[in-house]
């Protein structure tokens, strides 16, 4: 009967502290069911958990590997656990398998259970990412502006005297050599003009743009595209302030990132893209209802010239992120086994083109 006291005084004691801190924790007893989450840990929760969104009522007193058993077996598992069995404190960081953030966990063990606290250390990690992409564009735009002009001018003349020669009577028999040399020069031209994308610095020219306008304008294009494959595009636009944007460089985004999308998915499937603003920020997003990105994968497609398709350079995620930059934007995205979603935000701006605050 004491010990049973002492223990309920225990947890009163601990629960006292719990209810102070500022950051996702919950406690766990030694059958690891849950018997107290904060308010932080509950939305936490329902960000990590695309599936089931069960209340806080009903997750106190259930185990928590049921709660998370996509977390089952994993090296997040075993921690846990060593941490209760060892009864020494454990400090471990993770990628969530649904949001995609970056969290440091700390498991405090004591005779009763696991206090477990969650810090989101994903700004911290998304800025180290974005240091080594710029880093490695700096790299590319020095290579881009070094060797680019010297690769085209010699080729240029080739395809030139190509063409002198495929219109040449005497020269028939060769004319579907001369087309195969000469698409292939056009393909490195394209490539290298891809280079020249990411190598730039600045805009060529910013304007005062309707990104919604933009949008509609293009999407006759694209729908072709997506009537011919049998695929859907649904537009949600909403009433959004006008962006201090390259229209051109917005175009090429679009393009990119809504034929990625149409390429992810099949036959009867959609892509979204929607618009609409937030706080100081006008986001345009792009689903797709595809299979989303492996997660073996989902570190490599901002990696230069990575590419799972057999015609792909590898460039066309890298020059949209160089876009977004030069536009006073940022590109995220997330995805899941129901799809993926890329959004990219731009910051309002003044008349003059300097953000707002």
């Amino acid at each position: 009967m004491y010990k049973e006291l002492n223990y309920v005084n225990e947890k009163l004691d601990m629960i006292r502290v719990l209810e102070n801190i500022n950051e996702p924790c919950l406690f766990l007893n030694n059958k690891w069911k849950i018997e107290f989450i904060n308010d932080e840990a509950e939305t936490f929760y329902k960000e990590q958990n695309s599936r089931n969104r069960w209340l806080r009522e009903e997750l106190l007193g259930t185990n928590f590997w049921d709660v998370f058993s996509d977390y089952v077996d994993t090296m997040e598992y075993k921690l846990i656990h060593e941490a209760y069995k060892e009864k020494q404190i454990k400090e471990f960081k993770f990628l969530t398998k649904y949001s995609k953030r970056w969290i440091k966990v700390k498991v405090i063990p004591n005779a009763h259970g696991v206090v477990i606290l969650f810090h989101d250390l994903t700004l911290g990690e998304e800025t180290e990412k974005q240091r080594i992409f710029y880093e490695k564009l700096n790299a590319i735009r020095e290579m881009a502006a070094g060797v680019a002009h010297e690769i085209r001018n010699p080729i240029t003349t080739v395809k030139g005297f190509l063409q002198i020669l495929e219109q040449n009577e005497g020269n028939e028999k060769y004319k579907d050599i001369y087309k195969l040399l000469i698409d292939e020069i056009n393909r490195v031209n394209g490539l290298i003009t891809e280079f020249l994308d990411i190598s730039k610095d600045k805009s060529n020219k910013k304007e005062h743009q309707d990104l919604n306008e933009i949008i509609s304008t293009l999407f006759p294009l694209i729908e072709t595209r997506a009537i011919k494959e049998g695929k859907l595009v649904e537009l949600q636009l909403s009433e959004i302030s006008k962006l201090f944007v390259d229209k051109n460089e917005i175009r090429q985004l679009l393009l990119n990132l809504i034929n990625n999308a149409l390429d992810a998915i099949v036959a009867k499937k959609s892509v979204k893209v929607s618009t609409y603003e937030e706080h100081n920020e006008i986001i345009l997003s792009i689903a797709d209802e595809g299979s989303g990105i492996p997660p073996h994968l989902i570190g490599s497609i901002e990696n230069f010239f990575f590419t799972t398709k057999e015609e792909g350079t590898g460039l066309g995620l890298p020059i949209c992120f160089s876009i977004a930059k030069r536009n006073n934007g940022r590109i995220d995205y997330l995805s899941s086994s129901k799809g993926t979603t890329f959004n990219v935000y731009f910051l309002k701006t003044l008349k003059n083109g300097s953000p707002s605050e």
